[in-house]
């Protein structure tokens, strides 16, 4: 054999051990980098027919309540009262939260109460809203009543209505002060000056008409 021939025979199989080597380090360090899948990112059926797994130690088990789907969390060797979630409107969204709560990320998805509460907060802010606006025109409609009242017995009723409103208006206010917006605070307060002015002259009127409905000495007839 030539020793051009025994040379490249060397060279070759040189060449065939480096790439043997490397690939079996490739795939050494592909098998320790890729993550392996745990059974606890798998759900499974309980006995009661209920999506559950076990995530960091912890039973997690996905249910129909309250017109949607919670999840309970609990240890399945802690006699601790498990916690329990609120409903969220679809399985799946019940299992996405269960896995977020689980891994301390915040929420996704708001539960079936936070979207009830939504609503009812959507629905107080257009009434209030719509009181705030129209509540002046009460107001006007009321002290207009009470400076054409004719009589005591028809300004007690306008002023019984002012207290009705006062009341209502304070109510309302309270609320604003909580909730409303700054236009709407300065709004309320306005209100509350205007009714506050109105129950006033009404209480200067009534004294009027009592002044007015007294006889003055002397008055009484006499027999004769």
């Amino acid at each position: 054999m030539g020793s051009g021939l025994f040379w490249s025979l060397v060279l070759a199989a040189a060449a065939a051990a480096v790439y043997f080597f490397q690939k079996a380090n490739t795939s050494s360090a592909l098998t320790q980098q890729s993550p392996t899948i745990s059974p606890s990112s798998e759900w499974e059926l309980s006995e009661n027919g209920n999506p559950t797994q076990i995530c960091k130690g912890k039973r997690i088990a996905v249910f129909e309540a309250d017109s949607g789907w919670k999840y309970c969390i609990a240890h399945p060797e802690d006699r601790r009262e498990p916690y329990f979630s609120e409903a969220y409107e679809t399985l799946d969204i019940a299992q996405s939260e269960a896995i977020r709560h689980m891994e301390r990320l915040p929420s996704l998805h708001r539960s079936l109460p936070e979207q009830r509460r939504e609503l009812r907060r959507q629905k107080e802010d257009g009434e209030r809203s719509a009181f705030l606006s129209g509540e002046p025109h009460v107001i006007a409609s009321l002290s207009s009543a009470a400076e054409s009242a004719t009589d005591l017995s028809e300004l007690r009723r306008v002023e019984r209505k002012t207290e009705t409103r006062r009341r209502y208006i304070d109510r309302v206010a309270d609320s604003v002060e909580v909730y409303g917006s700054v236009e709407e605070i300065e709004r309320a307060q306005e209100l509350t000056r205007k009714v506050s002015a109105l129950a006033d002259r009404i209480q200067i009127r009534v004294a009027e008409f009592k002044a007015k409905g007294k006889k003055p000495p002397g008055s009484k007839i006499q027999d004769s």
